[in-house]
């Protein structure tokens, strides 16, 4: 009796220590299972997030791309603006220079004795004065031929003075009537600021087409 009570013991503990290690393995295997499960789901995760990231720092890396090719197009823009502006400058300063070199020609006198007549001829005749620089000033310019040019081109009797004050430009002369009312600037250095516009065009297109 007492045999086979401990049989039926001893095979009660094998039974229950093979459930319970049966138990324990399944809950192993379970948990190595879930883990695996959990770390492939957080390689797919790595793997979206690294994806994503990626995929932002192209998006952004395209648009810094974009927008250097953009400002070296602008300053390279700038660069051959700048360097026209220059030519341009260069061509004007170039013609001051001739003109000045003019002034001191023999030509020089016919083309300002034609300055002062136009211009008394816009101003309508009448007593008129005569602003010249200084070099102008002591050509042998006469007045009085040129207020007759003017009394007959507008047959209204004219009269040319030469004023004591004297101007500071390149050549050319400034007429105003005596009562300083009007004025009538034909200097070279206005006639240039007049068609600076014009002028500029006009470089740009022999320049640069």
């Amino acid at each position: 009796m007492m045999e086979s009570l401990r049989l039926i013991t001893e095979m009660i503990l094998q039974e229950a220590k093979e459930s319970a290690e049966h138990i324990i393995q399944e809950a192993q295997n379970s948990a190595e299972s879930m883990l695996e499960k959990q770390r492939q789901l957080g390689v797919q995760r790595a793997n979206e997030l690294a994806s994503s990231i990626l995929k932002k720092a192209e998006s952004e890396a395209e648009v810094i791309k974009l927008s250097i090719i953009a400002d070296a197009k602008m300053k390279a823009k700038w660069t051959i603006l700048s360097k026209k502006e220059q030519w341009i400058t260069k061509v004007l300063n170039e013609t001051k220079n001739k003109l000045r070199i003019l002034t001191q020609s023999k030509e020089y006198t016919p083309i300002l004795e034609k300055l002062i007549t136009d211009a008394g001829i816009v101003l309508g005749g009448g007593e008129l004065e005569l602003l010249l620089n200084d070099h102008d000033s002591t050509l042998p310019i006469k007045l009085d031929k040129l207020a007759r040019k003017i009394s007959e081109k507008i047959r209204f009797e004219t009269k040319l003075s030469l004023s004591k004050e004297k101007t500071k430009v390149i050549g050319g002369a400034i007429v105003r009537t005596i009562n300083g009312k009007f004025v009538m600037d034909n200097t070279f250095d206005d006639i240039l600021r007049r068609r600076e516009k014009e002028i500029r065009h006009k470089i740009a297109k022999i320049l640069f087409e």
